[in-house]
Formats: structure tokens, C-alpha cells, sequence
């Protein structure tokens, strides 16, 4: 059982499978989720297909796109999110829609 479909391994077989779930309640839930967030998240997603496909074609291409596309892209993403984050909960939204404006129970967009 260390390989599934005698192709992924295992561990990276379960990863996709999460990535591939995980993006269900994301797309559903595009137009109130941040943007700052559903981007990271693809990034992941692409990490988790090239991962898996990368036994099975163009191995350095994917490998490649796994590594710099895939996991760069999603830390940059996520830095970004929260560096956005701290911005409004520290200056306050226009709308009140941030923590610092509005109180720690409000949603930030």
C-alpha cells in the first residue's frame, strides 16, 4: 500500500485528495472569502497536482512548478494575506469591516 495505483505515493496521493476536497467549500464560497486567501490556496492545489504527476511525466517541469509555483507562490500568498490583514486591523477599514475599527467578532473581508 506505499504506492497508490502502483503511480503516487501515498502521502502525496492523501495530499491531493485534501487539496482537491479543500477546494470544494473555496470555489463554493468564492464570492465571501477573500481573495487574499483563495489565491494561496490555489497555489497549493497546483503544488499537490504537480507533486503527484511528476512520476508520471515531465518530472523536472513539475518538480520545478511544485517547488517555485506551487509552494513559493502559496507562502508569498498567505505573507501577503496577512501583512493585508494586520494593515486594516490596524488602520481600520472605511466600511468598519475591520477588527480595530469594529471589535474582534467582526468579519474582515
Amino acid at each position: 500500500m506505499a504506492e497508490v495505483l502502483g503511480v503516487f505515493g501515498a502521502q502525496a496521493f492523501v495530499v491531493l485528495v485534501v487539496a482537491v476536497i479543500g477546494l470544494i467549500p473555496v470555489l463554493l464560497y468564492r464570492k465571501t472569502t477573500p481573495t487574499v486567501l483563495v489565491v494561496p490556496y490555489a497555489f497549493l492545489t497546483v503544488a499537490a497536482f504537480a507533486t503527484n504527476f511528476e512520476n508520471v511525466i515531465l518530472p523536472d517541469v513539475l518538480n520545478f512548478t511544485e517547488h517555485l509555483v506551487g509552494n513559493l507562490g502559496a507562502g508569498v500568498g498567505f505573507a501577503v494575506a496577512a501583512y493585508l490583514y494586520r494593515q486594516r486591523s490596524i488602520t481600520g477599514d472605511s466600511d468598519g469591516s475591520a477588527v480595530g475599527a469594529a471589535g474582534p467578532d467582526t468579519e474582515v473581508r
